[in-house]
């Protein structure tokens, strides 16, 4: 799991005011730690489902917190019991002293003997947990279960050697009873696997029989079971025999998808079925029944992919791979989190969790995610002509997604192989009033221009510029005749495309500018003529550059603005309502506009990501950041005061990996929403997210 980054708390984004987006049900973790657990369970006594997590405070302190429910599928704040045993880690949950609550087991360090302890924390039934009662032992707690058959609830811990202790039925525990032999895993799974009634066990990759007494039977294998560090078990009778089988993740790190293996009621397991269901990463398996069959099925948490897989049983131990749902980054829990007899999906994400309530059909209310080939950046438009707002990703292949209008996206359709390119930008460039794409061409050099039919479809690409190697591009009526121009940038510097108006352009005018690594247009000195800003890397540093135009393709030599904060990608925008461009980089920065060109020195604000849009998002009158950290999973809405100043950022769980935003009001409600793109870590799909903007 990831490092989470501030104080615990519950943020629900939800339809309230200020430029909340809606997603699905995403409750926050905002802590300096590590998570290491996730359960359910009626930890109030309020007869309603919560979620109880582990993480760590912006001390390092570990904490639990219960998110308690309301019964309709969502939480409330939550409630936090610090873990105050040295070195305090949380292990496990379970009901230990037979009140119906779970409780909790952790591992500490005696402060004065440094001698390993385990410790059982006794929920309270308001949602909090005692102080830990700690027993000394050097083993790690593995798994609860009444393994004595007594009625109490006992603990495995492993490995040297496997032992029991057996519950006294109010908390705590008797003398161990050592098995014979080593064993162990970082996690294990109880059933009575050979129908004896004697609970058995599993790592997953191997399964011992219990003697009913405490002890159990040398190992039996698990043929083709998990060998590597990974631990993600589910048991269930996916063929109603009446035997338990056994889910694990196939592969050996993590697996590639669901491993199921149907019981023949002696404990042996040694044939599987492999549902690839991702690519590597399982950290979460659930059996339960998301339809209406009573069948049981499977959800798979796919790690890399940070998505979650349903596999359709046939009741026979068979299954389909159904949908695939968005948001998910490790464990999951299964449950009826709103009351309505359907079952849903708790999910752990980046900073927290999400809940994904079952329709009783085997989907999830939630975004549906939409796989399709990785592409580097999105742009919303009309391509259509339908008044509703659609998207086009640049990519290998590109596609379009023609929107419904609601803020859902249709399935990709492929654009001509000769419109797929690198950067690019979406304009009119034939004032036929049908969104076209420009673009870098990739192999052969130069800009593609692939004309919009005004369907969703695209013409082939007219080529100009060839055989130039371009980085970048930028548009705008760069010589005031109506028609639209592209400014590209090489290794040499920009090269001005001035546009005829049909989607071809006259011969480059070059402009030499060495180390130019990004560029974004706009009227800097308020003459009204179209000026270029660009980000210079150079050997003393990093500059603002700012050529400002003539108004008839021509620029003026570069004005320059030297600053170790002059970073990229950057945005330009009028910040303070001054009538004069300034401009927003990583950070972030903000240099305000002198209005000559040059800037006033960088004014800091704490934004983790990079700033990607200046827009409207609260429809005050003033410009907001977006900001996105993709390869930590979230992105910010920074609230500009109109001043040149912002307020604290609003941060948003979202998927890890490399992204684009687009920004367009997808839904028709009158206010900006955000569509997310984003590409795996392993760059084999991209998965599109849509954030409304509620109010």
């Amino acid at each position: 799991m990831r490092k989470l980054t501030a104080a615990l708390l519950l943020t629900l984004i939800a339809t309230i005011a200020q430029a909340q987006f809606i997603q699905p049900k995403v409750y926050n973790l905002s802590s300096g730690g590590l998570n290491l657990m996730m359960a359910k369970g009626d930890f109030n006594g309020d007869s309603k489902l919560d979620v109880l997590f582990s993480a760590s405070n912006i001390t390092g302190q570990p904490e639990l917190a219960v998110f308690p429910g309301n019964g309709t599928g969502g939480f409330t704040a939550a409630i936090v019991t610090p873990v105050t045993a040295n070195k305090g880690r949380i292990i496990t949950a379970g009901d230990v002293n037979g009140d119906g609550i779970p409780d909790i087991i952790i591992t500490a360090v005696d402060s004065i003997t440094a001698q390993a302890e385990v410790g059982v924390m006794l929920a309270d039934g308001s949602g909090k947990f005692g102080a830990a009662i700690l027993f000394h032992t050097s083993l790690i707690p593995l798994v609860l279960g009444d393994f004595t058959g007594d009625g109490k609830t006992d603990l495995v811990v492993g490995s040297s050697p496997l032992t029991v202790f057996p519950g006294n039925g109010d908390g705590t525990f008797g003398a161990a009873i050592a098995s014979s032999f080593n064993w162990g895993g970082n996690c294990a799974a109880v059933a009575d696997f050979n129908k004896d009634n004697k609970l058995d066990l599993t790592t997953g990759n191997a399964v011992l029989l219990g003697n009913g007494d405490g002890t159990f039977q040398s190992p039996l294998t698990v043929t083709g079971g998990p060998t590597g560090g990974f631990c993600s078990i589910a048991i269930g009778d996916l063929n109603k025999d009446g035997i338990p089988d056994l889910v694990t993740a196939g592969g050996r790190i993590g697996g590639v998808g669901a491993l199921v293996f149907l019981g023949d009621g002696t404990g042996k397991f040694t044939t599987s079925t492999l549902y690839k269901t991702g690519q590597q990463g399982i950290t979460g398996i659930v059996v339960d029944s998301f339809n209406a069959d009573s069948n049981p099925d499977i959800a798979v948490s796919n790690y890399i992919d940070d998505d979650v897989a349903i596999l359709v049983g046939n009741g026979a131990g068979k299954f389909t791979i159904g949908k695939t749902f968005a948001l998910s980054d490790g464990g999951i829990l299964s449950g009826d989190f709103n009351g309505d007899h359907k079952t849903d999906l708790a999910v752990f994400s980046n900073h927290g969790f999400s809940v994904l309530l079952g329709n009783g059909t085997g989907g999830l209310v939630s975004e549906v995610a939409q796989n399709f080939q990785p592409g580097s950046t999105i742009h919303l438009a009309d391509f259509n002509g339908d008044g509703k707002v659609d998207a086009f990703e640049f990519g290998q292949p590109g596609a379009v997604l023609l929107g419904n209008g609601a803020g859902a996206f249709g399935a990709p359709i492929p654009v001509p192989s000769s419109c797929h390119g690198g950067a690019g930008v979406i304009v009119d460039f034939n004032d036929d009033k049908k969104p076209d794409v420009a673009f870098v061409e990739g192999t052969g050099g130069g800009v593609g221009l692939c004309l919009g039919k005004g369907d969703g479809t695209f013409k082939d690409a007219i080529v100009s510029d060839a055989g130039v190697q371009h980085s970048g591009l930028v548009f705008g009526d760069f010589n005031h005749d109506g028609k639209m121009d592209l400014a590209a940038t090489d290794s040499g510097g920009l090269s001005i495309l001035l546009g005829n108006g049909d989607g071809t352009f006259k011969s480059a005018i070059l402009i030499a500018l060495n180390s130019i690594v990004f560029t974004a247009t706009g009227d800097f000195n308020h003459d009204g003529k179209l000026d270029i800003a660009a980000i210079l890397n150079t050997s003393n540093g990093p500059e603002i550059a700012i050529l400002l135009g003539n108004g008839d393709g021509t620029f003026k030599s570069p004005v320059i603005t030297s600053s170790p904060n002059a970073g990229w990608p950057f945005v330009v925008g009028d910040l303070n309502g001054d009538g004069i461009l300034d401009i927003v980089t990583p950070g972030v920065y903000v240099f305000i506009g002198n209005g000559d060109g040059t800037f006033k020195t960088p004014v800091f604000h704490n934004v983790a990501g990079i700033p990607l849009q200046l827009r409207d998002i609260n429809n005050d009158g003033k410009l907001d950041v977006l900001a996105v950290a993709g390869l930590n999973g979230f992105f910010e809405v920074v609230l500009g005061n109109g001043n040149g100043t912002f307020q604290a950022p609003k941060i948003y769980s979202a998927l890890l990996g490399r992204v684009s935003l687009g920004v367009a009001d997808l839904n028709g409600d009158g206010k900006l929403d955000i569509a997310y793109l984003r590409s795996s870590n392993h760059e084999k799909t991209s998965t599109l997210e849509v954030f409304l903007n509620g109010h």
